[in-house]
Order: structure tokens, then sequence, then C-alpha cells
């Protein structure tokens, strides 16, 4: 009877234990959904900004072309933001439910042994925990990815809201931004790499963006001392700069044959018959050279980039020395392959007129009544001339 009448103290302890469990997962939740709410009015917060910024003393007054390609150019971008913090706010509100049901079920499964009303829900608690538990994995990815691009393009409408004009020092943007100078450059590479920046480029040194590329001119290569006065003041065309640089590139790829294996030389050698294809065409064709902008701007010198880094490789060849190689070799292949697309692209255009200036001649041979046909065209003339003579 006394055992039936008193309660058992160690199931009253382990109650008094479970309880501060509960509340630490209660307070872990609440400070998770405050995290989430602070994601959630930050972005709310920069979207109000930029509806304050198209509405007050940040823009000018006057409503030039750069106010309106800035204005089309941020609507662009907040697109691109609002889709990315949609998915990433989702992705975190997910992440924590699932987070929630993955600890739920991993405390029942702790506690469900020890707990007879429990016991027969074990195979349950086995399969849902690791299954909530990889759920809440990849939302947390997709949370923390949608947030971090969306962040990338916040950067890129702040950048874009402090600019004046079209040509814009990258130091004065990180300093009307607040933004580290070494980030603004990395963003701004990206940018005009992937055309979040359509038609902007930066210079070589990465101290100034062009949002228009058509007002960005190439510093022209120093002149040697020893050159005449004339020569060294003498401008350079850009068709000359463009032929200089083809030439240091291909001299540049040719000084890098043997150094990286018998692999790389056979993807280096078709790289330098495909450039040399492209350059003689373009340096002929010099109308055709605002379409080598990336080409020039990024392309060539992220090859270069990647070759130095392979050829600095000359210590021990460890695996991951090996590796890097590898992988260098493997984009010499993918950068042969869209260089010859590069190239097919530019003869479109000169297939075209030639297409068109072959269909012109034969129109006017045959309004000249003049065929392909010779003896048709000259064989009577030909006939009379011999009778004659």
């Amino acid at each position: 009877m006394s055992n039936n009448s008193n309660p058992n103290p160690y199931r009253q302890q382990d109650e008094r234990r479970r309880s501060p469990d509960l509340d630490d997962l209660a307070s872990s939740v609440v400070n998770f959904g405050v995290d989430i709410g602070s994601t959630v009015l930050s972005s709310i917060a920069d979207a109000l900004n930029a509806v304050g910024d198209s509405l007050n003393g940040n823009a000018p007054a006057a409503d030039n072309g750069f106010v309106r390609y800035r204005r089309r150019l941020d609507s662009r971008l907040s697109n691109h933001y609002g889709g990315w913090m949609t998915m990433g706010v989702l992705g975190w509100i997910c992440f924590g439910c699932f987070a929630v049901a993955a600890l739920v079920m991993a405390v029942l499964l702790g506690v469900a042994p020890g707990d007879p009303a429990l016991q027969q829900g074990v195979p349950v608690f086995q399969v849902l925990a690791p299954i909530f538990s990889a759920v809440t994995l990849g939302f947390g990815v997709m949370g923390w990815q949608g947030c971090h691009i969306a962040n990338y393009f916040g950067r890129l409408r702040r950048y874009l809201r402090t600019a004046r004009d079209y040509t814009v020092p990258v130091r004065a943007l990180a300093r009307d931004a607040m933004i580290r100078p070494e980030q603004v450059e990395k963003d701004l590479r990206k940018a005009v790499a992937e055309g979040h920046y359509p038609n902007a480029c930066l210079d070589r040194a990465g101290e100034t963006l062009y949002l228009d590329d058509t007002l960005f001119h190439p510093a022209q290569e120093p002149v040697s001392a020893d050159a005449p006065d004339h020569a060294q003041n003498a401008p350079v065309s850009d068709r000359e700069a463009f032929r200089r640089e083809g030439a240091a590139f291909l001299d540049y790829l040719r000084d890098c044959r043997g150094a990286l294996g018998p692999e790389a030389d056979s993807e280096l050698a078709e790289m330098d018959k495909t450039c040399a294809a492209v350059m003689g065409f373009v340096f002929n064709h010099p109308e055709q050279l605002p379409r080598l902008r990336r080409f020039r701007e990024y392309y060539l010198p992220t090859t270069r980039k990647l070759l130095d880094t392979a050829r600095g490789l000359n210590g021990p060849q460890t695996g991951k020395a090996g590796e890097i190689r590898r992988d260098i070799t493997g984009i010499l292949h993918t950068l042969n392959t869209a260089y010859a697309r590069l190239y097919d692209t530019l003869l479109q255009d000169v297939s075209m007129d030639v297409s068109t200036e072959i269909d012109t001649l034969e129109a006017m041979l045959s309004q000249d009544g003049l065929t392909h046909n010779f003896e048709s065209d000259f064989g009577s003339a030909g006939q009379k001339g011999s009778t004659k003579r």
C-alpha cells in the first residue's frame, strides 16, 4: 500500500530535470525567432532606404540621363534582391520549424525508453529524427545562400545609389557606402563579369568604375626613354593598344609551354592559335573592338593569372599542387572552347556581309545581262571577233 500511495522519487527527480531542459528549448526557439525577425526587418529597412533615396535629396535634382539609367538599373537589381531575400527568409523560417521538429524528435527519442507511454513511438522517432535533421540542414543552406546573395545585390544597389555619374572612383564609392574598399572592388569585379552592371567596366588597377564602358580609355603603355620625344608623346590608338596587348599575351602563352606538362601544352598551343585568329581578325576589323571588351579586360587577365598560379607551384609536387594544376588545365580546355565560339561569333557578321555582297553582285550581273555562263554572255561576241580577224 505504501508503495502505491507514495510517488516514485526517481520519477519526480527525472521530471524536475526535464523541466529546465524544456525551458532551455523554448528559450532557444524564441532566440532563433528573434534572429529571423531581425533579418526580415533588416531587409525591410533596406527597401525603405531605397524608396527614401528615390524621393529625397540623395538623388540629383536634374532628371538627366544618368538618373534614369540609375533608376532602371536599381529596379532590376531590386528584383534580384527581393527574390533572393525571399528565398533566404523562407529558408530560415523553414529551418527554424524543422529544427524545432528535429529537436522534439531527438528529445522524445531520448526520453521514450524510460516512459512506457512513449515506448511504442520509438521506431517512428528513429525515422523522423534523421529526416527532420537532413531537411533542417537543407533549409539552412537555402537560407544562408539566399541571404548571402541578397546581401550582394543589396551592396550593388548601395553602390549605385551613391554614384553621381557614370565614372566613379572606387575609393569614393567605398567611403560613401561605408564598406571596405577590398569588398567593394570584389563586388564590382563580380558585377562586371556576370553582367549585373551591364556595359560597365573597371580599369586594370581596380580604381575607377565606368558604368558606361565607352567612357573607358585604356592607359597607354609606357614608351622607352630612348625613344624620340615625338614617339613618347604620340597617342596610341585603341587598335594599336589591342595589338600590343594581344602580342604580349601570345608571347606569354608561348613562354608557358613546357612548364605545365604535355596536356597543358596542347591546350596552350590551341589557345595560341585561336587567340591569334581572334586578335588578327579584330585588328583588321577595328569596328569589332567594342565586342571584345570583356575578352580584353577580364578573360585574358584571368587566364594569365591562372597560368601564373600554375607556374608558381615549383615546390614539392604534393597532392594539392597536382590537383590545382589539373584544375587549371581543365579550365584551359573550357576557355579554348569559349574562345573558338567567340571567333565564330565575330565571323557571323562578316559572313552576312559577304553573303549580301554576293547577292548584290549576282543581281547586278543579271540586270546587266551577264551571267555565270561564259558562252552565253561572250560566245557570240567572241565568234564575231574571231571571224572579223
